[in-house]
C-alpha cells in the first residue's frame, strides 16, 4: 500500500466505477420514522413486563 493520498475527484471517481452513490441526499427509511419507533418500543416494555409477572408468579 502506498502512501499517496487520493483526491476528492479520485475517490469520488473510484465510488462510480464501483457503482456508489455517496449523496446524502436520499428520504428516512419507512421502518424509522417516529411512529413505528414508538410501536416497537411499547411492545418491547409489554413483553418484559409480561416476562417479569410470568417469572415472579
Amino acid at each position: 500500500m502506498s502512501d499517496h493520498l487520493e483526491t476528492e475527484a479520485e475517490v469520488k471517481e473510484e465510488l462510480e466505477e464501483l457503482g456508489i452513490d455517496n449523496e446524502a441526499g436520499g428520504s428516512p427509511d419507512l421502518f424509522m420514522n417516529g411512529a413505528v419507533v414508538r410501536v416497537v418500543a411499547i411492545l418491547l416494555v409489554v413483553v418484559l413486563v409480561v416476562a417479569l409477572v410470568f417469572l415472579l408468579f
